[in-house]
């Protein structure tokens, strides 16, 4: 206890308590509560460490070990007291209640400036692997339903316009797809933040006879620091969890921007089924695609967390300064926010009525079919920007009358194609593109094969 009694976990080089103005910004336990199991965890392997290197008796470290446990156990329960600033003062707070001054000898040789560290990375690589469950459970979704609709026409669109013939399965796949290079951003996280800080200290590690590799180990780190200050001002491995987040949150809100442009009764290519749509306060015929809307939306709050903190922490100098405190809102805001539209995301999938008929009437659009009509072109021999030139005149020539369709064998013939109207046909112009990656049936199925193998765990 410090002379001033408030208890804080600095307090010896003080003689008065902070103003409680002072203490309201600088306590942090409203939000880094939810390290309390991490701490514990670390703390655990904190314990052992100062076994090793002699600072505890076997006996000592036991009923360490068993009161952390025993903490660890109670954490829904555990009581804040008033003078805790953090998730740290908690957890020691709780253990010297119970063994005294034996509690008090935990902290030797660490800091919050390494634990803090320890216990986010601890933290955040439990919700990675959360969330790469769910972004596979989405991506899942997507390439299921992509297997029922391999052959499914469909207009593919540029600009939010109709542009070629593809098929559904080949749309959802390319959903798939882009899931896929968030599983492998993820991974690539992972690895480079599953990395102890434990053991780096305020700044400049310690003079007892830690070992941070083993430290390491025991709470399930790939490796220990190689350089203690980079260890404790190090926030990229938050930085780039955010930005994956991001990247995450912005391929589902284009997911959900395809439902809402699909069950928009004007298109009326799907419909979402009720317990993913809301209704209207007021007028009683609305079934809004509300849960699309929201998961659309979310994309914009990550990227506002990555900007903020990015503000945070460029031009801090090296070595740990009381900024990187506000690093946690904003991770803990990416998991938790990840973690509800992505069920709910999938949900919508898994459930969503396709309308087949209407979405192949869309092909009708006979635009649809330019790239095929000069694509005939070229394989006649004709330069391409030729055939460019000559499919738009003619399109330009019926816009105001006639169609394509109506079109004379002589004309065609003098257009420069022998067998025009077969080309005007949707399941003719995805199968002809049959190459890798492409739209059609065959494409789409090694698709789905190759997704199927990249989602597997």
């Amino acid at each position: 206890m410090s002379a001033s009694g408030d208890g804080a976990l600095w307090s010896g080089r003080f003689s008065e308590p902070p103003a409680s103005e002072a203490a309201a910004l600088g306590r942090s336990i409203g939000f880094d509560r939810r390290l309390l199991e991490q701490d514990v965890h670390a703390s655990v392997a904190h314990v052992a460490s100062l076994r090793d290197a002699g600072l505890l008796s076997e006996d000592e470290a036991r009923s360490l070990t068993d009161t952390l446990r025993e903490v660890g156990a109670a954490i829904a329960d555990l009581a804040v007291d008033p003078r805790d600033e953090d998730v740290h003062s908690v957890v020691e707070r709780a253990v010297t209640d119970r063994l005294g001054e034996l509690g008090a000898r935990l902290h030797a040789g660490r800091s919050r400036n390494d634990l803090v560290v320890t216990d986010l990375r601890l933290w955040l690589l439990a919700s990675g692997r959360r969330i790469d469950a769910l972004t596979r459970g989405l991506a899942r979704a997507l390439v299921e339903r992509a297997r029922e609709h391999t052959d499914t026409v469909m207009p593919g669109t540029t600009h939010g316009r109709p542009a070629q013939v593809v098929t559904l399965g080949h749309h959802l796949c390319a959903h798939a797809w882009a899931l896929t290079r968030d599983l492998e951003r993820i991974s690539d996280w992972s690895s480079r933040t599953a990395t102890s800080p434990l053991g780096a200290g305020a700044l400049a590690t310690s003079t007892l006879g830690l070992d941070p590799d083993r430290t390491a180990q025991r709470l399930g780190f790939e490796h220990a620091f190689e350089n203690s200050i980079d260890a404790v001002s190090d926030r990229d491995f938050v930085q780039e969890w955010i930005a994956a987040a991001a990247i995450l949150a912005t391929h589902a809100s284009r997911i959900a921007a395809d439902l809402v442009r699909w069950t928009d009764p004007t298109v009326g290519w799907a419909e979402l089924d009720e317990a993913y749509a809301t209704g209207s306060s007021m007028m009683p015929q609305k079934q809004n695609p509300d849960t699309a809307e929201l998961a659309r939306a979310k994309a914009a709050r990550l990227g506002a967390d990555f900007a903020a903190l990015t503000a945070i922490v460029q031009g801090l100098p090296l070595g740990y300064h009381r900024d990187l405190q506000e690093d946690k809102e904003p991770s803990f805001d990416a998991a938790d926010t990840l973690e509800l539209v992505l069920p709910a995301l999938t949900g919508a999938v898994r459930t969503l009525r396709f309308d087949v008929e209407s979405m192949r009437a869309a092909c009708d659009d006979e635009g649809l079919y330019a790239t095929d009509l000069a694509e005939a072109l070229v394989a006649a021999g004709i330069p391409f920007r030729e055939a460019h030139r000559r499919t738009g005149e003619l399109l330009r020539r019926l816009e105001d009358d006639g169609s394509l369709r109506d079109l004379s064998a002589d004309v065609w013939i003098a257009f420069g194609v022998e067998h025009g109207p077969a080309l005007l046909d949707p399941e003719r112009s995805v199968a002809a593109r049959s190459g890798p990656g492409g739209p059609s049936p065959a494409s789409v199925k090694a698709q789905i094969d190759a997704l199927d193998a990249a989602l597997i765990v």
